[in-house]
Formats: structure tokens, sequence, C-alpha cells
């Protein structure tokens, strides 16, 4: 690959771990995910000198925990408010609707949505454990934006470690 090439790569994979930051506050792209493809776009085109594949593991691995925080928080979240399995199923299915019609947004509006009539229909029309339950979810969701942000930075770390000072 000529340097320019290489040059022009790198200076790609450097905007998609700014997309990648952004994604994991802003629930638009999947931050991490774009933070790994962006560390193997960077490690590809320096002909995997600096990053190699043990620091490409250990970033796909912080990767899949911080996707799976996502929903296991959210869900713990909704448990903890009083949510049934039944109702965080639904809430799982509007929100691949969701998801599918309107992009992130629709999913996390969905999975509120969908979990706060679910529950308002089980709890027979009780308003404030339906709320209660919903809300929890929420919470869990904010928490694992938190939890993302974390392993977001954590990535940018190793990868900055590992492409420059190792």
């Amino acid at each position: 690959m000529s340097p320019q090439t290489a040059g022009l790569l790198q200076l790609i994979a450097y905007a998609g771990l700014i997309a990648g930051i952004i994604g994991t506050v802003a629930p638009v792209i999947p931050g991490p995910l774009f933070i790994w493809l962006s560390a193997l776009l960077w490690a590809w085109a320096d002909g995997f000198q600096a990053v190699g594949w043990p620091t490409l593991v250990v970033l796909a691995l912080l990767v899949i925990v911080a996707e799976l925080s996502d929903v296991a928080l959210a869900a713990m979240g909704a448990k903890k408010g009083g949510a049934s399995w039944t109702s965080m199923v639904v809430a799982g299915i509007v929100a691949i609707i969701g998801l599918i019609f309107f992009s992130i947004p629709g999913a996390i509006l969905g999975a509120f949505w969908g979990l706060f009539a679910w529950e308002a229909y089980r709890q027979r029309w009780q308003w404030r454990k339906a709320w209660r339950a919903s809300s929890r979810f929420i919470i869990g969701y904010l928490i694992a934006i938190i939890v993302k942000i974390i392993f977001a930075s954590l990535m940018i770390i190793i990868f900055i470690w590992q492409a420059f000072y190792a």
C-alpha cells in the first residue's frame, strides 16, 4: 500500500474514532463498534505494525461488553422498577420495530412506550406502576450510556497507547 493511501485510510480512521465518540454519547450510531472498526482500519493501513491482532481482540471484547451493558442495564432498571419479563420482551419487540422505522431514537422510544403500555395493561391500568417500571428503564439506559462512555474511553486510550507509545 502506498504511503498516500495509508495516510488517507488513517485519516478516515481518525474521523471514525471521533464519530465513535459522538455515537457513544448520542444514540445515533454504535459508538464502540465505530471505534473498533476505526482501530481496525488504522491498523490495516499501518500493516498491523503498531496495533496488532491482540489489541484488536481486546478492543472487540470491550465492544461486546459495552453493547451488552446497554441492554442489560436497561433491563435491570426496568426489573427493579417492577416490570415483568413479558413486559421487557414486548419492549424489545417494539424497540426492534422502532429501530426499523425510526432508527436508534425510535428503538429507545419504542422500548420505553412498549414497556409502559404493557405494564399499564398488566397492572390493570395503574399508571403509576407502569410509569415506575418505564422510568427505571430509562434510568438503567442512562447508566448504560455512562458505562459505554467509560468503555469507549478505555478503547481510545488502549488504541492511542498501542498506536503511538508501545
